[in-house]
């Protein structure tokens, strides 16, 4: 207090407020969640597939030099489908999480949209629950 001003009213104490609940897009999240689910059991079905041929690749008729590359291949391209379907459940976490429901659903749009190629989109209902998912993500619903 400086010399010369009169003494300030103090103020009234405020009840406190009651925490505001957070809202969180659980539709998107939910969405996403599946859709990134499903495309990871199809490329585990993929790698499996690529450990079969593998096994039985000397039973087949025509078996001859590369015909383990095919094996080979398969399994490189159910890794990296599986690597998008983590990348999906990852933008899928991020869609729950309050303040980055936006870059969590581009996320899943994205990798949702790449898995086509490696997982035919998990059978393409993967690739539609990631892309409806993503969108509620971004609409924070």
């Amino acid at each position: 207090m400086t010399e010369g001003q009169p003494p300030q009213p103090a103020q009234p104490a405020q009840p406190p407020q009651p925490p505001q609940p957070v809202k969180r897009a659980t539709a998107g999240f939910a969405i996403s969640l599946v859709g990134g689910i499903i495309d990871a059991v199809i490329a585990i079905i993929i790698l499996v597939a690529a450990s079969y041929w593998e096994t039985l690749a000397p039973q087949m008729p025509g078996y001859g030099p590369g015909f383990d590359f095919g094996a080979s291949f398969l399994a490189l391209w159910g890794g990296i489908g599986l690597v998008l379907a983590i990348l999906v459940i990852v933008g899928a976490v991020l869609i729950y999480m309050p303040g980055k429901e936006t870059i969590g659903g581009i996320l899943v749009i994205v990798f949702s949209i790449i898995s086509l190629f490696f997982t035919a989109g998990g059978l393409i209902i993967g690739l539609i629950l990631g892309i409806i998912g993503g969108a509620l993500g971004i609409a924070k619903k």
